[in-house]
């Protein structure tokens, strides 16, 4: 991982995965959070779950991006849904995660740009503690 990659990968209520992303700058950043995402995805109790905050992120290099699509697609079938948020006034973040998860081919996954859509998107594979921890994790830090 270089200097630039700055993310968090956890597990703390149930199969719920909270990712922080709030940069990945080359290839290898990008294998770096790719590892610690499937690493999770074993850790958890059941099939997990993945919440990926990217809302502090302004934009992929294309090198980290196109390894994102690649480190995407095993996640179809490791994770029972997966919610990516990014800032609403990020177009062009936006844009860009929307065409990897395109690439990525899954029905399970979306791009959401506020918190309410994400855990839309999420709370038919939650438990209510695993709602809530949701909930938290996306408080933290202000969209």
């Amino acid at each position: 991982m270089t200097r630039d990659a700055d993310f968090t990968v956890d597990i703390r209520a149930g199969r719920l995965v909270e990712a922080r992303v709030r940069g990945l700058s080359t290839r290898d950043d990008a294998d770096a959070y790719g590892l610690a995402v499937a690493a999770a995805a074993q850790r958890a109790p059941a099939q997990p779950v993945l919440l990926a905050d990217h809302r502090a992120v302004r934009v992929y290099p294309q090198p980290a991006a196109d390894r994102l699509v690649e480190l995407f697609r095993p996640n179809n079938t490791r994770y029972a849904r997966i919610a990516v948020v990014v800032s609403p006034l990020n177009a062009i973040l936006r844009m860009q995660l929307e065409r990897l998860v395109r690439e990525a081919r899954s029905d399970h996954r979306r791009v959401c740009t506020d918190a309410e859509t994400a855990l839309d998107h999420l709370v038919s594979s939650l438990d209510p503690r695993e709602l809530a921890r949701a909930r938290a994790f996306l408080a933290e830090l202000p969209a």
